[in-house]
């Protein structure tokens, strides 16, 4: 990850040093990429392995217990080759049931060791009597050894052929479940809107990542394609304003996290963009690619001056010098110098209707015809922003879109008192 995240050049971000006092840069050379569309963390390490001329039967303890088909370990100089990577599965219910009464070991993914007599499975638990008595899900077990078994293999281990004696650099790459990060938002209104922008990075792991390079994904990333939008964050230097323009390459926009350390059921906060601005009141009804009667929103918008990935929003209003929490709303990734949209509360006054007129699907495709109604049943006239959730790219419509990007189109919309106006309007997505 750090040779591909290396090459797109390199953005400071300042952040709260508190957050990360006294760390220094990294000495392992690891990487810790984590995803918002899934709880992964991809991890990048570089190994140095002593190994003897010919073949060699390598521990690697990171591994243990993991999917070994997610796992790559490449050799980094000539003359050395990984001709295998085995790992001893984890126990199925047969073994333990088999070995019951007997003395036991077994390693937690944590890392920890625990012996002791084997009392079998109580409601789905591993049940161990050692220096107390242990309650054990089995997903926390690396791997257990029992009397009978081959217990002089490591668990985990590679397969490595080396021309001659020496020690070697090798490239680990492997995941790791649970861990993740958001994005999160506080934005104020008064006579301007004020945004703070949050990440969130959550390990409710046992793993620990010291002095780790962090990289933040972003983005519905399928992992059998490349991921379409990257994060990086880096610290910088005390005393500046905690924002950051990202670098965009093609479908990567680029930010550095540094050097970071990661503890085991940690979660931190890391404020990351600062905007105030100018904002208009509008209403807003939102959507979606199936027919429902929504709400529509009195809204604020404004322009944004960074990348704003998707995450929740707290709305917060002035109120006499306080600030009053009065909604949560969700964002979708909004780029640079585009108009964000905010819907703050229900008009009563408003209705919106959206209903799909036409639905195919081929092998290749899906195409939707969609009808969208604004009714004003109140005694004032009204400007409505219609957003439209959809993927694919419109193909006609009754009214002019006022913007489209790749997961939505917005239209303005007039309403009198007492009037009903109607959007038709069809798209296509190819796959």
């Amino acid at each position: 990850m750090k040779k591909i995240i290396g090459g797109f050049g390199i953005i400071i971000l300042v952040l709260a040093l508190l957050l990360f006092q006294g760390e220094q840069a990294a000495t392992k050379g690891e990487t810790v990429v984590l995803y918002d569309s899934a709880n992964i963390g991809v991890i990048e390490k570089n190994l140095m392995l002593e190994l003897k001329k010919g073949i060699n039967e390598v521990p690697i303890d990171e591994i243990a217990g993991l999917s070994i088909e997610e796992v790559t370990l490449t050799p980094m100089s000539s003359g050395v080759y990984v001709l295998g990577i085995v790992s001893q599965l984890t126990p199925e219910k047969g073994v333990y049931e088999a070995n019951t009464g007997k003395e036991v070991t077994v390693k937690l993914r944590s890392g920890e060791e625990i012996s002791g007599k084997l009392l079998g499975l109580r409601d789905g638990n591993v049940v161990i009597e050692g220096d107390r008595l242990y309650v054990i899900n089995p997903s926390e077990i690396s791997y257990l050894k029992v009397p009978g078994l081959d217990n002089s293999r490591s668990q985990a281990y590679a397969i490595i052929q080396a021309e001659k004696e020496g020690k070697y650099s090798f490239d680990l790459i492997y995941r790791v479940k649970g861990i993740g990060w958001s994005s999160r938002y506080k934005l104020y209104i008064s006579d301007r809107a004020k945004l703070i922008g949050y990440i969130v990075i959550n390990n409710p792991t046992r793993e620990k990542f010291e002095n780790a390079e962090i990289a933040l994904v972003s983005g519905e990333v399928s992992f059998y394609m490349p991921p379409r939008t990257v994060y990086a964050l880096e610290s910088g230097k005390a005393g500046a304003a905690p924002s950051v323009e990202p670098q965009k390459l093609e479908a990567f926009y680029i930010y550095r996290l540094g050097t970071a350390s990661l503890n085991p059921f940690e979660k931190k906060m890391i404020p990351y963009i600062y905007q105030e601005a100018p904002f208009k009141r509008e209403y807003l009804y939102e959507s979606y690619p199936y027919g429902s009667s929504n709400a529509v929103y009195e809204s604020i918008s404004f322009k944004t001056e960074k990348v704003l990935p998707a995450g929740i929003v707290e709305i917060y209003r002035d109120m006499n010098g306080s600030s009053i929490l009065i909604g949560e709303r969700a964002i979708q990734h909004t780029p640079k110098g585009d108009i964000l949209r905010i819907g703050i509360g229900k008009d009563i006054d408003l209705k919106g209707t959206t209903q799909i007129l036409e639905e195919k699907r081929g092998s290749s495709y899906s195409y939707y015809k969609v009808k969208i109604t604004i009714e004003n049943f109140g005694k004032e006239t009204k400007t409505v922003i219609v957003r439209h959730y959809k993927r694919g790219m419109l193909k006609t419509s009754s009214v002019k879109p006022l913007d489209e990007t790749a997961s939505y189109v917005e239209f303005r919309v007039t309403v009198g008192p007492g009037e009903k106006k109607e959007i038709v309007f069809d798209y296509e997505m190819s796959y």
